[in-house]
This record gives structure tokens, sequence and C-alpha cells, in this order.
């Protein structure tokens, strides 16, 4: 997929010597050198700096040459394409009746690579085996989705799982074909907004588990604690640097009154803590 987003000049700088596999994440600014992440440390490919047909190729190619059909993603930051290849936007806005409509003159491009990592929760197998509320915490980029992606597949072996994929990169779906490896009561709602997701499909579908990614703001926060008052279980993740800030936040505090476990993540591939809160106990993984 990566080497019909990237022109080839670009593509070869990063995987002449690299598999794809090792990369998580490009950065393409206009007029700048091309830089990319592996293992969480970011690259400078020697020699190459990103022009605006570099940029346009990767948004064409993403949005199928018709940015139009792809219009509501772009005016919120980004496009998903492929098999859950999210790229985020950066550019002049456009404003329409107060909002914003879309974006123009893109200068700046951020592709998340997606990784399917089979055998990333085995540390963290108590999880499984006593399953309850669990929250995932790190920043930005280093595995949260990745994690999630792996346990959605491990509990929908035996559970009915509904994965809340609004940006459909959690458990990409091209043209109604899930594209990575789900347990088989698996179900995937994908591009549905989550407030809307809580709402309707948690009574339509009847999951034992939920599975989302990236919980963000207040109104979140309370579907998903009615949710769990409701019986249903939550797989979730959110972005902290550590746990003390969750518990600090007037906003996402409601979530560590729900929440058995909770899994820090602190360096891409380096583990972190799991904090039972069932037991008072604390596991470096």
């Amino acid at each position: 997929m990566l080497d019909k987003l990237l022109n080839e000049n670009i593509y070869n700088a990063v995987f002449a010597d690299r598999s794809e596999s090792e990369v998580t994440e490009l950065r393409m600014r206009a007029g700048k050198p091309l830089s990319f992440a592996v293992k969480g440390e970011y690259l400078t490919a020697d020699g190459v700096i990103v022009t605006y047909d570099d940029i346009e190729h990767t948004i064409g190619m993403a949005s199928k040459h018709s940015v139009y059909a792809v219009n509501d993603s772009i005016a919120k930051g980004y496009i998903v394409c492929g098999e859950g290849y999210r790229i985020g936007l950066c550019g002049e806005g456009v404003m329409k009746e107060g909002r914003l409509f879309t974006l123009k003159n893109i200068t700046s491009l951020c592709l998340r690579v997606p990784h399917e990592i089979k055998g990333c929760c085995e540390s963290i197998a108590v999880i499984f085996e006593n399953l309850d509320n669990t929250l995932i915490i790190s920043p930005p980029g280093l595995g949260k989705t990745t994690m999630l992606r792996e346990a959605a597949r491990l509990v929908s072996r035996r559970r009915n799982v509904l994965v809340l994929d609004e940006r459909g990169e959690l458990i990409p779906v091209d043209g109604g074909r899930i594209c990575v490896e789900t347990g088989q009561m698996c179900d995937v709602a994908s591009n549905i907004p989550k407030l809307i997701a809580y709402e309707t499909l948690v009574r339509t579908m009847r999951p034992d588990v939920i599975v989302t990614d990236e919980v963000f703001g207040e109104r979140e926060v309370r579907a998903i604690c009615d949710i769990s008052r409701c019986g249903v279980k939550v797989f979730a993740s959110l972005h902290a640097e550590k746990l003390e800030q969750v518990f600090a936040s007037e906003i996402y505090r409601p979530l560590c009154g729900i929440m058995r476990y909770f899994v820090t993540i602190e360096a891409v591939g380096k583990g972190g803590k799991l904090y039972d809160k069932g037991s008072g106990g604390c596991l470096n993984w």
C-alpha cells in the first residue's frame, strides 16, 4: 500500500534498506527534509526534500483522486485509506457558515502506518483471564492502537465484541473487507461518530465487550460509564503520560471509578506497568 501512497523517491528513501513493518510514521513537510519514525525514534532521509508534488500525490492516492468524496474527513484533519493508514493533514482552513468546511494548500502530512502484532499482549494476559474494564494509557504513537487491536482479536474468540472505530484505523475495513485478523465473534462499526454508536449499536448489537480507541471529552466519558453500568465491559485507550494525570483530571477521573485494569506504555517496544485496582497490585510488563 505504501508504495502506491508515496512517490517513488519518497518510498525508496525510507524503505530501500528496511521493511514497512519497522516504520510507524512518516512526516512530510513541503520544503523540509523527509522524516520517519522507527521504534519511536525519528530519522531523516539524507538529501530528500519533500515537495508539494509529493504531498499532492499522497493525497490524491489516499482519496482515490476525489478529495470531494472524503471532504468530511479532510475537514476533521485526516484521511483514512486502504488497510487503516491514517494521514493527518495540516494546511489552510476554509470556513463556511462559521465552521471549518475543508483544508486547502496542504503543507504537511503525518502518515501513521498500522501494525498487527500478534502476541503483544502476552505480558498482560491477566486482563483476559479476569475479563474486566481496561484502560490503556500512553502519549501518542507508543502503541495503544496496536495493543487494542490485539485485545479485540483475543477477546472476540469467546465473547461478543463490538469495535467502535470512528476513524477507521483500529480494525481497518476496506470496501467491506476486514483487513486484520479478528476472532469469530467480532463486529466492527467503522466511521460512525462514537457518541452515536454508543447510543444505538450497544442496544442493537448487544455486545459483551466494547473496544474503542482514544477516548476524548466529557460526553464520551459519560457514555462509557453508562455502558459499564449496563454490564458491558469496556477496553479503551486514552492519551496521557501517566496514570496520575487521569486521576487528577476532572473530565477523565470518572473512568478511574469503573476501570479495573490500567495499562501504561512507557516507550515503543519497551513495556510499561499494569495496575490492577481489584487486587491493588502493580506489575511491570
